[in-house]
């Protein structure tokens, strides 16, 4: 520690040897650098700070009515854009800034100068921005602000503007385009309808469903005709074992029942009218192209038809007496033939029936590639009907969204914008901060004085003491002569110091003097450099 010390303080002696070069070099380097701070021009920066309020009243009232545009992300692009070129170049313009281009070149610097100069920040609330700008010229600092300002809310509003007119003209196209598909998509459908009418799934279901659905039927109408040909064969069997009447036959019934009827058969004639008494029950609930009725109809003119060809076979004798015969029935004989007779007609019209569903079958099973095929498109058609419809529906609950949106940006209600501090015209520089770099100046020639000070003490050495002596010649040192300075020696030594302290002051003065008036008495200097 002592042996640092001692390097220390030889540094120190080294350097007191060229204190006068130390001085000097502070001298002219401060001289010659405060004169060339005081010619760097003074630069001026207009600033305003503008509040951009976003809250609105209408907006938990609109909350799924209307469409809101982020009106803060909307504010914080268009900080970003303020420094575009087409930007800067309305800046220019409206600060006639453009009149100092005379070519394209001078334009780019003015363009280049203004985004240079320009700085749009802001703060951690989000909601106040800082817009200002420097140049050599106060008037035109505080110009360039101003209409930058203009430019900020203006540029804001006018494209939240300009998005909702063009959001609303798009979906007005969106509009007329699906109008349109949705007329084509309808007339496609009915023209499918019209074309394949009779083979589309109605409320009975689709082709497999309605296939199936009449097999069941079928199924039901064969179990319905196996019983009714049961109890019309129980029957018959019945009939055998009962006599048809009581006795012999006897003269010739008079009275209406009797007279003018032809009876070839008994049991035919009960047939024949039962099928008319089943054919007018029929008639009061169903028309003639019903199948019981139809099969009625069929099996009644089989049955008449039969009773005329019988009736043809007899003499003529013969179908005169048979005019006027009546037996005496059994009555339980003639239950038995009435019952016959319903269950050979009901028996017929199930057979009809059973008929006409194995038709129905049969003409499904050779339509079983073609109704799939039919009902597929048909399902395809209403699903692109019914995309096109809701679709047209969304658009219209849009447009009337991007209406209401519209309406509440024009009252607006939506985005606010305050100037907290209005631009004004800067009375005092900006920039340069000339104290501190008088100060620098200052510390720079010091600093080069003495480090030339240390340079040339490192270059022509002496020894301060005895043991750096020792040290660096490897010789003992036996003693030291003194040097034994006269009083006029000591008087001149004390007057060197004492110019060489005036000399120190005189510069500190000059640098308080340069601070206080900025180095406006060095500008004749600086204008040399």
């Amino acid at each position: 520690m002592h042996e640092l010390l001692s390097q220390v303080l030889g540094y120190i002696r080294g350097v007191w040897r060229f204190r006068w070069l130390v001085l000097a070099v502070a001298w002219a380097v401060s001289l010659g650098g405060w004169a060339y701070v005081a010619e760097i021009p003074n630069e001026y920066r207009a600033s305003a700070r503008v509040h951009v309020d976003t809250r609105s009243m209408l907006a938990p009232l609109l909350r799924g009515l209307a469409v809101g545009s982020d009106i803060n992300q909307r504010v914080s692009m268009m900080t970003r854009m303020m420094l575009t070129r087409p930007n800067l170049e309305k800046i220019a313009r409206a600060t006639d800034m453009h009149l100092q281009a005379g070519t394209e070149a001078q334009m780019d610097g003015v363009i280049g100068r203004l985004r240079s100069g320009t700085q749009i920040q802001g703060t951690r609330e989000g909601d106040i921005y800082n817009l200002s700008y420097k140049s050599r010229n106060p008037e035109e600092a505080y110009r360039v602000v101003q209409a930058m300002l203009d430019l900020f809310v203006e540029g804001a509003l006018s494209d939240t503007r300009s998005d909702s007119e063009m959001a609303r003209r798009f979906i007005d196209e969106q509009i007329e385009a699906y109008e349109q598909r949705l007329e084509a998509a309808e007339q496609r459908l009915a023209d499918f309808r019209r074309e394949n009418v009779g083979m589309l799934p109605g409320e009975s279901g689709d082709y497999y469903q309605r296939l199936q659905s009449a097999q069941s039927e079928l199924q039901k109408t064969e179990l319905e005709l196996q019983e009714a040909e049961r109890r019309r064969d129980e029957i018959e069997r019945q009939l055998t074992g009962e006599a048809p009447t009581f006795g012999i036959m006897g003269p010739m019934a008079s009275g209406p029942s009797g007279a003018g009827r032809r009876s070839v058969d008994p049991e035919l004639e009960a047939r024949i009218q039962q099928l008319r008494e089943r054919l007018d029950e029929l008639r009061l609930s169903f028309t003639d192209q019903h199948p019981d009725i139809r099969s009625i109809k069929r099996t009644l003119e089989q049955l008449e038809q039969q009773r005329e060809e019988l009736l043809a076979q007899l003499p003529p004798q013969e179908q005169t007496a048979r005019q006027g015969d009546n037996l005496e029935a059994n009555p339980v004989f003639q239950q038995l033939r009435m019952a016959k007779s319903n269950a050979e007609i009901e028996v017929s019209a199930l057979q009809v029936r059973a008929a006409e569903q194995r038709r129905r079958i049969e003409e499904l099973q050779g339509l079983v590639n073609t109704i799939p095929e039919i009902e597929a498109e048909l399902k395809r058609l209403n699903r692109d009907y019914s995309v096109n419809q809701e679709n047209y529906r969304a658009l219209l609950q849009r447009r009337e969204q991007a209406n209401l949106s519209q309406n509440v940006e024009d009252q607006g209600e939506q985005v606010q914008f305050r100037v907290i501090e209005p631009a004004r015209v800067p009375k005092s520089p900006s920039a340069p901060n000339r104290p501190a770099m008088f100060t620098g100046v200052l510390v720079l020639g010091l600093g080069a004085g003495g480090g030339l000070a240390f340079l040339l003490s490192q270059l022509r050495p002496v020894f301060d003491d005895r043991r750096t002596l020792n040290r660096l010649t490897g010789f003992p040192v036996l003693g030291n002569v003194g040097y034994h300075r006269s009083e006029q020696q000591r008087k001149r030594e004390r007057l060197w110091l004492l110019a060489f302290i005036g000399a120190g002051l005189l510069l500190l003065l000059a640098y308080f003097v340069t601070v206080a008036t900025a180095g406006s008495y060095l500008k004749p200097l600086g204008q040399l450099f």
